[in-house]
């Protein structure tokens, strides 16, 4: 086990009914076998909760993780998990800038440790070192408008 925080957390499919970060933390690193890291690192605002609650509702296909906040890798990854395939499976990182429209790719300071955060998804086989990746920031509903 590592004793580093980790980089991802999942946020499991029944945070959209019942949102309880801590409970998130504690399943996740009991079924990872990962030490628990401190919830501060994931801790989410209003309008961030909002936009969980709403991806998870309405796109099952895609695994949603919060990066950890101290560590420069967006606010959260996304993953389309309708391939088999690892290397076919899209991944989003997003940075959510509430009323900025879309802006896709790019380096920003917020983002700049996101292939971290990716290459710890790829050692836990969600993702091949080779899937496709794209860097999303703006408003919660125009990277959401573009996930659909």
């Amino acid at each position: 086990m590592s004793s580093i925080d980790p980089l991802t957390l999942r946020l499991p499919s029944w945070l959209c009914g019942t949102f309880d970060l801590a409970r998130a933390i504690a399943n996740e690193h009991r079924s990872a076998g990962r030490t628990t890291c401190r919830s501060d690192r994931f801790e989410m605002r209003s309008h961030e909760r909002s936009f969980v609650k709403t991806v998870l509702a309405r796109r099952s296909n895609l695994w949603l993780f919060r990066t950890n906040q101290r560590r420069s890798c967006g606010d959260f990854i996304a993953i389309d998990m309708s391939s088999t395939r690892r290397a076919r499976r899209r991944t989003y990182v997003m940075e959510l800038k509430t009323g900025d429209p879309l802006a896709i790719g790019g380096a920003r300071l917020q983002c700049a440790h996101y292939r971290d955060a990716v290459d710890e998804l790829v050692a836990r086989d969600l993702l091949d070192h080779s899937s496709p990746v794209e860097l999303l920031y703006g408003d919660g509903a125009a990277v959401l408008a573009h996930l659909s």
